[in-house]
């Protein structure tokens, strides 16, 4: 029997945890049994204690340990330097406690995310070394779905179809992505870590952590039978809420993966023939190079 240790760093609004933790509870188990581990760096006090609260409950749940004094500086996405490094840290540890404790997979889970209880068995029958499951997000001022998945560092596809194909039911090779990964033992011994790499200014561990496993001569697998909801606004909490009370769905997100979104996905490829969209262009792609290359703080 397999043992798999799911591991979620919470630094997440109660209302948000309320969702996320419970489903970390419910996922089904085929051929593996599985622990949780909970690094507790919430900087909101009633995070804190429903974190503790919960920890307290469940005899399968455990606490990593605190690795820093002072409280995470992280808000609403804002990362920096010092933050990625924080956070790479805290899951170096788990990677460690997973190594140390026997456990044949690690599987680390953003916090803001709502499972499916099918999503363990889809990754493990995988039989991937390095595999994760498909959510989709609408960021601030998008104007369609992304999925935690791209071709090229960071958030670079090579066609729309990159994007388009993801929302069929299958295990698809891609360049990066994360938030919701299956790791095997195999990875840990040989090496993979959280550790950035200094010679890549891109923001979020998971670009060094994937970039690790391909210098590995690893590849790198999205598995999107079972998606996960992305509470990436706390706004988003209730429609999470109805959607796990609803048996959390895949089809569900046929709602939003229409043909009106394919056709903006496709739309976002193309050269603007305007000059203001030339421009709003040039200010998007400036944007992004400022995030994907941002001063060190």
């Amino acid at each position: 029997m397999k043992k798999i240790l799911l591991f979620s760093p919470l630094c997440k609004p109660k209302a948000v945890l309320e969702v996320s933790l419970p489903s970390y509870l419910n996922l089904k188990c085929q051929g593996f049994t599985y622990d949780i581990l909970l690094y507790n760096d919430n900087n909101i006090e009633d995070s804190k204690q429903y974190t503790d609260n919960f920890i307290s409950q469940h005899d399968n749940v455990s606490l990593l340990p605190n690795i820093f004094d002072e409280n995470s500086a992280y808000q609403k996405h804002n990362w920096n330097i010092s933050l990625i490094d924080r956070i790479s840290a805290i899951k170096n540890k788990a990677l460690e406690y997973a190594l140390k404790n026997n456990y044949d997979y690690i599987f680390l889970v953003d916090a803001d995310l709502v499972l499916n209880p099918n999503t363990l068995i889809s990754l493990v029958n995988a039989q991937k070394h390095f595999i994760f499951e498909i959510f989709w997000t609408m960021f601030t001022n998008a104007h369609y779905y992304k999925p935690n998945a791209w071709d090229y560092h960071s958030w670079v596809y090579d066609t729309p179809e990159s994007i388009i194909k993801l929302k069929e039911p299958n295990v698809y090779e891609v360049g990066a992505g994360g938030a919701c990964t299956l790791v095997s033992r195999e990875l840990l011994e040989r090496g993979l870590n959280f550790n950035r790499l200094s010679n890549m200014r891109f923001p979020g561990e998971d670009r060094h952590f994937c970039t690790r496993v391909q210098a590995l001569n690893e590849k790198v697998y999205i598995d999107t039978h079972f998606p996960a909801f992305h509470i990436h606004n706390p706004k988003l909490v209730d429609e999470a809420k109805l959607w796990y009370s609803n048996g959390a769905k895949p089809e569900f997100f046929k709602s939003w993966l229409t043909d009106e979104w394919k056709t903006n996905v496709r739309r976002s490829f193309e050269e603007p023939k305007s000059k203001i969209g030339q421009i709003k262009k040039g200010f998007y792609l400036a944007r992004r190079a400022y995030i994907n290359y941002f001063k060190k703080l």
